[in-house]
């Protein structure tokens, strides 16, 4: 059994092109209902024992399905007290890992149900009264039966409706190390598993350092005006950094009145995911804690990037009481992608290199399906990032179709400096949601060969880790993205000029009315050619990933040509009305092409 319990599959090398040109699928995104396991568990002579329940005859553990407007915890021990009679706080269970339950397969391999089923297991080990048996006042007249079981006498043949049970004795012995993660199909182990265990959380003394290798995630959410009221990427934004073995993610949200982004966390253990609302109570915080409050408190009203900047300082501020070494400011369209089955290697490399910042590659998705409900399901192509393109005339060739196709001669549709993880217990600060700023004596490095800056002495050659952005990979997403950041200001924090480009063009179709954002979707966002997809990654500009779509159980729905044409592109998109014509390229490079070309000599310098 031991050897099922295997990392995800690594992705698709990041550099060869060649290896890129192979069969792509269509992914679908999976529903998921959630549910809680109670293991209620002492030591009775020695031995320990767990607490199961017997109702009409049969032996099953403790579950049960969350109440809508309660966290995990919260449920878990009301339903404890409801039905034998246990009374525990929220804080004396330990979240121990997630199983995902999909459907069995029929002979001809397809999966019976779409749906899915997210068991999220909690160990009990203090807790008041004595558990109720039979008729002791369950409701109805009679409840469960209490039973207590030493570990080796559980029938695990009585528990299949929970696949293959032999990973509760393993859990139960102390050999599955905690947070396990898992994917089961039918009465039997299924694969893709992750047996990575993360750091147990630290004291609230910040006289102890946290270990090495915990990261929190922050980010600041809003899915108030989301297609059909779903925050289904936020679930898949949680669910794939907990599973890749971040500590901590800490949302912020926008708004207090966004029920949808409030549920969605309700979904996930109390203990990894922190919740702040917006309001005057995280005013006051972020008035004692963040460094930068008094620069950036004129403008939380009206600029989305100060209160990024705001929470990711909080974040800062809390790390090291929530037992994290490093703090990293995602937005919920953005995934920290490795191949890896756990990040925990990577920032423990970083440590010992004495590494205090690191700022990562961000490769940019291009949906290639209209409709999603969620783009981190269903998106597995990405503009990579002109840096790391290959540098060759078929390249150059792929970079002018994205340029041709964009009013404003774009590559990147949205920015491409990166995002950063750092250090906690720096006093460090933001200098934006990209970067911090650093005490004197502390070493920043960066994946970017960026020739604007030459930081020679602070690149380092690193493809992976990278991030994943989803910025508009829909086109309802789109539509709510501008609708949601309305008539925003052309400065950034009241300061730097935000040039003409895509976004502030999006803004200006967004008062136009919906048709005029939806045509500028279908001419500058998504691709629908197969073939056009096949030189991209031909030629090394896009590179397809799927790896975070099947972590996230996403369907396979269909298959593409089996091989990408090994062709440059052919011929310039169409330039879209009204856009000024781009040089010939024997007339020397323009827009991203003379950083492009000039980001090669970094690693030789």
């Amino acid at each position: 059994f031991r050897a099922s319990w295997r990392s995800p599959p690594g992705i698709l090398s990041l550099s060869p092109p060649a290896l890129l040109c192979v069969a792509a699928m269509t992914m679908r995104s999976r529903g998921k209902s959630v549910r809680c396991m109670m293991l209620p568990r002492r030591s009775e002579a020695g031995r320990g024992e767990v607490l199961l329940c017997k109702t009409g005859g049969q032996l099953d553990v403790l579950t049960c399905s969350p109440d809508a407007d309660l966290g995990l915890e919260e449920s878990a021990v009301r339903h404890l007290a409801e039905q034998i009679g246990l009374r525990a706080s929220p804080g004396a269970l330990r979240w121990c890992g997630a199983l995902t339950f999909v459907g069995a397969r029929t002979a001809g391999g397809e999966e019976e149900k779409q749906e899915a089923l997210e068991l999220n297991v909690f160990d009990l080990e203090a807790w008041e009264g004595e558990p109720r048996g039979r008729g002791d006042g369950g409701a109805g007249g009679g409840g469960p039966e209490a039973v207590w079981l030493a570990h080796g006498d559980v029938p695990l043949g009585e528990l299949l409706r929970w696949g293959e049970s032999r990973w509760l004795r393993q859990h139960m012995d102390g050999d599955l190390p905690a947070p396990f993660f898992g994917r089961l199909s039918g009465p039997s182990f299924e694969g893709s598993a992750s047996s990575m265990a993360l750091p147990s959380p630290c004291s609230d003394s910040i006289d102890r350092p946290p270990p090495p290798s915990a990261a929190l995630i922050v980010s600041t959410v809003s899915f108030k005006k989301a297609p059909d009221n779903s925050a289904m990427p936020l679930e898949s934004f949680m669910r794939y950094h907990l599973r890749k073995g971040f500590h901590r993610i800490m949302l912020f949200v926008d708004d207090p009145l966004d029920e949808a982004a409030l549920a969605a966390a309700r979904k996930f253990p109390g203990e990894r995911v922190l919740v702040r609302v917006r309001g005057e109570a995280l005013l006051q915080e972020q008035r004692s804690a963040c460094p930068s409050f008094g620069k950036l408190e004129a403008l939380l009203g009206s600029d989305v990037s100060a209160r990024q900047m705001l929470d990711a300082e909080l974040a800062m501020a809390l790390a090291s009481s929530l037992g994290c070494a490093w703090v990293l400011c995602l937005d919920s369209d953005e995934l920290f992608f490795t191949r890896a089955a756990s990040v925990h290697a990577h920032f423990e490399g970083l440590a010992s290199a004495g590494v205090d910042q690191m700022t990562y590659l961000n490769h940019e998705g291009v949906p290639e399906v209209e409709e999603t409900p969620d783009y981190f399901a269903s998106t597995t192509l990405f503009r990579r990032h002109h840096f790391a393109v290959p540098l060759s005339a078929e390249a150059r060739i792929g970079l002018r179709f994205w340029m041709d196709r964009s009013q404003r001669g774009q590559y990147m549709l949205f920015y491409d400096n990166g995002k950063s993880a750092c250090r906690s217990g720096l006093a460090a600060r933001t200098r934006s949601q990209h970067l911090w700023q650093l005490p004197e004596g502390h070493r920043s490095c960066t994946a970017l060969a960026d020739p604007r800056r030459l930081d020679i002495e602070g690149y380092r050659d690193c493809s992976d880790p990278c991030i994943l952005h989803f910025p508009i990979c829909g086109m309802s997403w789109f539509l709510a993205k501008y609708q949601t950041l309305g008539n925003f200001s052309d400065t950034w924090l009241g300061k730097v000029k935000v040039p003409d480009c895509f976004h502030s063009d999006a803004r200006e179709l967004c008062a136009a009315g919906e048709e005029a954002l939806r045509a500028k979707f279908r001419a500058e966002v998504i691709i629908e050619d197969p073939e056009e997809v096949g030189r991209q990654l031909a030629c090394g500009t896009c590179l397809r990933i799927e790896d975070h779509a099947r972590l996230l159980d996403s369907i396979a729905a269909a298959a593409t040509p089996s091989a990408a044409p090994k062709v440059a592109p052919r011929g310039a998109a169409p330039r879209p009305a009204g856009a000024p014509a781009l040089a010939p390229m024997d007339q020397g490079p323009v827009g991203i092409e003379r950083g492009w070309m000039l980001s090669k000599a970094m690693g030789y310098l």
